[in-house]
């Protein structure tokens, strides 16, 4: 079973980077520039994580995540992650998203990995996600501070 990570980040460079670093780390990636195609993407994939820059064009990082909260027609709601060049109680904040899902810019990749395998983990324990979608993900082992989730198949 396979989880799919959107990225939505306008930075063409750094997006580009988290869809290499994601994909080599197990993830099937998408990825949006702007809110518009995030919001699209969001409908067509239903993905099990988003990553989302606060600073994207046209809706914004936090109005995405608003139109998520306020209804958006998927059948789940994904794991979301915020980055961004405010302070994280700024993000968290406007957000809603709380602080340990909301990394400031520069960051290193590495430090999304053990927050999204704990969320992705943590869903599937409570049984939030939907075990019969093929899309799902599912752990394959424990590591140094969280767990590590088993994305793509091999």
């Amino acid at each position: 079973m396979d989880a799919i990570l959107l990225i939505a980040d306008a930075d063409v460079r750094r997006r580009n980077e988290l869809r290499r670093f994601f994909w080599d780390s197990g993830f099937l990636v998408a990825a949006a520039g702007n809110g518009l195609e995030c919001l699209a993407e969001l409908v067509a994939l239903e993905p099990h994580v988003l990553v989302i820059a606060l600073e994207i064009p046209w809706g914004g990082g936090d109005g995405v995540i608003a139109r998520l909260n306020d209804g958006l027609p998927i059948g789940r709601k994904p794991l979301i992650v915020v980055i961004g060049d405010s302070p994280l109680r700024t993000l968290s904040a406007r957000t809603g998203v709380a602080p340990c899902s909301c990394f400031s810019t520069p960051l290193r990749n590495e430090d999304l990995l053990d927050p999204i395998g704990v969320g992705l983990a943590a869903r599937l324990l409570r049984g939030t996600e939907d075990r019969r979608r093929p899309a799902q993900a599912h752990m394959t082992q424990v590591l140094r501070r969280g767990c590590h989730v088993r994305l793509r198949s091999s």
